[in-house]
Formats: C-alpha cells, sequence, structure tokens
C-alpha cells in the first residue's frame, strides 16, 4: 500500500502599527444615536466605548519612551521601534515527504529540518495544522488514516504522550531540537508524539516550536504512521501548513 504526506509552508508576519497624534490633548467625547465614545491620556489612546449591546474598554501603548525609577525597581514605558539586523526566515527541508509502501503494525517514520532564522527581538514562534487527516486519494467515502491518540489514548493536538505499542495505529508527529532548544516542552521525553490539528475539525493551530530571536535555529520533525491490518488500501495524502511569526 502506497501513503503520501505533502508539506507545504508559509510565512506570517506580524508588526506593530502606532497611533500618531498632532500635539497632546485632554479627554475627548465623541457620540451619536447609537454610541458614546469617551477617551482619556490622548497621547496613549485609552476610554470606554459604549452602546445598547455592548461595552469595550481600549487602549494602546504610550508612544513617549522613558524610564520610570524607584528604590526598588526600574520600568520602561513606550513601545521602541528596534530594528533587527537580520531578517526572519523559516525553511523546511524537504518540503514533500513519501511514507512508500507501508504493512500493518510496521510503524515507518519521516524525518524532515525546519530551520529559523530570527534576530527579532522580541522573538519568534512557528504555527502548525494540517488541512484533513491522511485521506485516501480516490476515496469516495473519504477513507483515511486517524490521528493517533499515543499508547494511552490521550495525546491530543495540544498535549503529547507516549507511542511505542505498533499496535497503536495513526498518524503522528513530535519535535527534536538540533540547534536550540525551541521545540515545545511537551516534546522533552523521548517517543512523545502529538497529532496535528485538524484545520477540517476546526481546531486551533498549536505552536510546534518559540524563542527569543537568533540565527540557526534547527530542529528535526519527524512524522510516524502505523496502521491496521484492516486499513484500506490506496495512496493517502494531506498538506500539514507551517507559519513563521517573528514578533516585534
Amino acid at each position: 500500500m502506497n501513503y503520501g504526506l505533502r508539506t507545504i509552508i508559509f510565512l506570517l508576519t506580524s508588526f506593530f502599527l502606532p497611533f500618531v497624534f498632532a500635539s497632546a490633548a485632554g479627554a475627548q467625547t465623541m457620540s451619536n444615536d447609537n454610541y458614546i465614545i469617551k477617551m482619556q491620556e490622548f497621547n496613549a489612546v485609552s476610554g470606554i466605548s459604549t452602546g445598547e449591546n455592548y461595552k469595550l474598554r481600549s487602549t494602546a501603548n504610550n508612544l513617549n519612551l522613558g524610564i520610570l525609577e524607584g528604590t526598588n525597581f526600574k520600568v520602561r514605558m513606550g513601545s521602541e521601534n528596534l530594528t533587527s539586523a537580520y531578517p526572519f526566515s523559516i525553511l523546511l527541508s524537504p518540503n514533500v515527504t513519501d511514507f512508500g509502501t507501508l504493512s500493518p503494525t510496521n510503524p515507518i517514520i519521516r524525518t524532515v529540518d525546519l530551520s529559523t532564522n530570527s534576530e527579532t527581538v522580541y522573538g519568534y514562534s512557528v504555527i502548525v495544522f494540517e488541512n484533513e487527516s491522511l485521506t485516501a486519494a480516490l476515496s469516495v467515502n473519504k477513507t483515511f488514516i486517524p490521528d493517533t491518540t499515543c499508547d494511552n489514548g490521550e495525546c491530543s493536538t495540544e498535549d503529547a504522550s507516549e507511542w511505542i505499542n505498533a499496535l497503536t495505529y495513526g498518524f503522528g508527529y513530535r519535535c527534536d531540537n538540533i540547534a536550540g532548544v525551541d521545540c515545545n516542552s511537551s516534546f522533552a521525553k523521548v517517543n512523545f508524539y502529538k497529532h496535528f490539528p485538524n484545520i477540517a475539525n476546526n481546531d486551533d493551530p498549536q505552536s510546534i516550536m518559540a524563542g527569543v530571536g537568533s540565527k540557526n535555529k534547527t530542529t528535526h520533525i519527524s512524522y510516524k504512521i502505523n496502521i491496521s491490518g484492516t486499513q484500506a488500501q490506496g495512496i493517502y495524502n494531506n498538506v500539514i501548513t507551517y507559519i513563521g511569526v517573528p514578533n516585534f
């Protein structure tokens, strides 16, 4: 039986867009028949918006940089626009994984390298999800290989558990540090796996690695498949999406 897994990578960049005002001002109230908005501290943006069905309090950072100091504390205020000397990049290699021919109760593991290059001041994260379970390409009834729940039946998109039993079936993954220590801490124990968040089931994407800015962070991502003797023959595939998010 042939089973295939395709992986695809996307890059998402977040940024801070400051509010800019021509000059400092006092509190101001804006209203019409449907709402009242009261704003204070115009140099920072804050206030309460109200209506018949809602009440919203809003705040934003002070743009005036400065340091407050006391006997036992020091507080830095404002939003600094600190630039990085290096761009943020993320690389997955290879981006297509072929599991070849599978046989029941004989798990197969394939490994890809996930590397990041980030010196953003506030760090970065990589989130991951699958578009669906491994699904037979020509299946009319959506035949699929289920996501693993590990040996104790308790591993999930968030929690990792041990998976060593040859009679535990499904598809899962783990993350191992090669350069750096940015893999999610739930993978600290050997042979601990999770399954990918499934967007088709409305699962939330999960962080697979995160850390402070640094060049050349590398991890091994291990995909593991094990099938039962009743698994239908066919070519199975899905798409795993990795999104790198630098913080600014």
